[in-house]
């Protein structure tokens, strides 16, 4: 099966809706079909491509870490990444070609777009998964495990280090991922993350915190 075909196959339609505004409840007959058009139109646009680098981690200071030359200090990254010697750098996208279907949405058809935008996030989140348990796989030799996926922005770890972050990847040269001067990422649908390896498996879910019941963790990136 062709990897776009198998990324919005694992997409839920929950999800899209959640997205959308929706919460738990079902859409109606007219959003659902919206979905289905904007999930045929992106299985078309989309060229997802990805790129991971694995760096040593050191913590210098009180919730302050080290990691390619790059330093990150957050309270909440330091809590996710407790007892990590690595940590895999990576960033993924879906390609140019659904900011393209975007910008043709916007000019004829809003609620079209607003659609595009909620599944083109979902399909974003699933690719990562994707990516994520590829990483997982190889690690698994080793008897290495990761923790869930961390980004730059979220929580208390600043956005500022992006730039320097996707440099070290050389994210513009291997899967075409760049920010303009207003600090925005190209292509829209992108997603950079920061990932612990450790030695013990905490059964961390692939969706992240925001999906476990575990709230008492010790690895719990957010309340």
């Amino acid at each position: 099966m062709d990897i776009r075909d198998l990324i919005l196959e694992e997409t839920k339609t929950s999800e899209i809706l959640r997205y959308l505004g929706f919460g738990r409840n079902p859409g109606d007959l007219g959003t659902l079909g919206l979905i289905e058009e904007c999930k045929k139109a992106l299985s078309t646009a989309m060229q997802p491509n990805y790129c991971y680098r694995r760096f040593p981690l050191s913590f210098i200071g009180e919730n302050k870490m080290e990691a390619a030359g790059l330093v990150m200090e957050s309270a909440n990254l330091s809590k996710n990444l407790k007892g990590c010697r690595e940590v895999i750098f990576m960033a993924a996208t879906l390609g140019p070609g659904v900011d393209r279907l975007m910008i043709r949405y916007n000019r004829l058809n809003i609620a079209k777009a607003a659609v595009l935008q909620a599944v083109g996030a979902a399909v974003m989140e699933t690719y990562c998964d994707y990516c994520q348990r590829k990483i997982e796989t190889l690690l698994e030799k080793e008897g290495l495990y990761l923790r869930p996926r961390y980004s730059p922005g979220y929580g208390d770890l600043k956005l500022s280090i992006q730039r320097d972050f996707l440099a070290v990847l050389e994210a513009r040269k291997v899967a075409g991922i760049y920010l303009t001067e207003g600090d925005i990422m190209i292509p829209e649908k992108s997603v950079s993350a920061i990932m612990g390896i450790c030695q013990e498996n905490s059964n961390c879910k692939i969706g992240g915190c925001e999906v476990c019941e575990n709230i008492n963790c010790e690895f719990r990136r957010c309340s």
